[in-house]
């Protein structure tokens, strides 16, 4: 008999639905108290009109008891009749633990839904902040105290003679596989034929000269300029006259594979870790993940400026994907140079995925789902000691403290969210990381 006691218990029914674009399914998870299933109490799932959401209702008394999610893509009209028998069926729970029931159910695709057609992407299209979404007066500051860092002038510098120009001028890196390209292509060029066209001594001196206006000599890098930003995956390159409120403090890594000294920037105001010294680009990178960016389109607005700033997980991502491109490796160790660190698994670099969690967006997320494991000394599977096996996939990815935490936090957060059928996978905890989507911030 079911009291008044229980009819005003908080019932929790949480639904979580993923897109496998591969075969075309969305798996759809639904997860209720097992004290209604020990009352026998079917769910009733109702697919909506339009085929993109579903909801999902108790019976009395538990009629209060309803939850309505947005589907990642439009299912078929097929999904509609086994979502009814299915529900039907729902005595049958395929998990039940911490007090919970679950069921799965999985729909297909309808054959006229476009969204899943490949799409045209540039090819920095997970990359928050690149050079064409800045303008000449952009600034940055400190994205904790709103220290500025880049002011709108060309320089704080009054004897720059560069200062008469309008504005910065920002341009974005090429990808990390560029130098390597060009090394490769320098030194496999063929070698010209002394007496061919030209003399064989200018061509030789053109042949050099073209090599360093270009930068397609082996010798050439990027170097930071005044009045100029490069922006890459995950930081800002520039001059270190153009930028203002940071002061340099060396710091030494705890990795071995790591122990050069390293100069850190510090914020003047709040202590913040900002960035790093670039002694071989001579000039300061600054985080994308320790700054807030003003796009304003003129200099001197009066209304408030709008400041902006990426959460640090679609940072990071970004710099997960950019290795899978340049490394065609999908295991990472994420450390910050202190022994400890997370070891991943980019399980799937780009789904899509819905939940009824509250902190989670009504609409479908673009996502990575990722497989992860705490690490207590990462120099030792970095450099296992001789005569032990290493993984030739392991990739490195160096993140300061602060963002390697919020990382941590993140995808443990988000694996209490998922059901608990799909929280663990081998010795692996399943988690999900958001990435930036260029068509949903333009």
């Amino acid at each position: 008999m079911i009291t008044a006691h229980h009819r005003n218990e908080p019932t929790p029914l949480y639904l979580h639905a993923e897109l496998l674009p591969n075969i075309r399914h969305i798996t759809l998870y639904a997860s209720l108290p097992a004290t209604v299933q020990s009352q026998n109490i079917q769910p009733e799932i109702c697919l909506s009109g339009s085929c993109r959401a579903i909801t999902i209702s108790l019976p009395p008394p538990y009629d209060h008891v309803t939850d309505t999610l947005k589907l990642p893509a439009r299912v078929n009209e097929a999904s509609r009749r086994a979502l009814s028998m299915a529900g039907q069926q729902a005595g049958d729970a395929k998990n039940q633990r911490n007090g919970q029931r679950e069921y799965s159910f999985r729909m297909q695709i309808d054959d006229e839904d476009n969204s899943l057609l490949s799409r045209e992407e540039h090819v920095d299209s997970f990359v928050p902040w690149t050079a064409m979404d800045m303008t000449h007066c952009t600034m940055l500051r400190c994205r904790h105290c709103k220290n500025i860092l880049l002011d709108s002038r060309v320089s704080c510098d009054s004897n720059l003679e560069a200062k008469s120009i309008q504005g910065w001028v920002w341009k974005d890196l090429p990808s990390g596989n560029w130098a390597e390209m060009m090394d490769f292509w320098h030194c496999h060029k063929p070698d010209p034929h002394e007496g061919h066209d030209h003399d064989y001594t200018n061509g030789i001196a053109t042949e050099d000269q073209n090599a360093t206006v270009k930068g397609y000599g082996a010798l050439n890098q990027v170097v930071a300029t005044p009045g100029t930003v490069l922006v890459d995956v995950a930081t800002f390159l520039i001059a270190d006259i153009d930028c203002r409120g940071l002061k340099p403090v060396e710091k030494k890594s705890a990795i071995a594979s790591s122990m050069e000294a390293q100069t850190d920037l510090l914020c003047d105001n709040c202590n913040g870790l900002i960035g790093i010294e670039d002694t071989v680009a001579k000039g300061w990178r600054l985080f994308k993940t320790s700054v807030s960016v003003n796009r304003q389109l003129s200099q001197g607005a009066h209304e408030d400026p709008a400041w902006e700033s990426h959460p640090l997980e679609v940072v990071v991502a970004a710099q997960l994907l950019e290795l899978i491109e340049r490394e065609s490796a999908r295991r990472f160790v994420l450390h910050c140079g202190q022994g400890d660190g997370l070891l991943i698994w980019v399980f799937n670099p780009d789904m899509q995925y819905s939940n009824s969690h509250s902190d989670h967006s009504i609409n479908a997320q673009r996502a990575m789902k990722i497989l992860f494991q705490d690490v207590t000394n990462v120099d030792e599977m970095l450099q296992p000691d001789r005569g032990k096996a290493s993984s030739l996939s392991l990739e490195e990815l160096r993140l300061p403290s602060g963002v390697l935490s919020v990382v941590s936090e993140t995808l443990k957060r988000r694996n209490e969210m998922i059901p608990e059928s799909a929280r663990e996978f081998r010795e692996w905890k399943v988690g999900i990381m958001h990435r930036f989507d260029r068509a949903k911030n333009v």
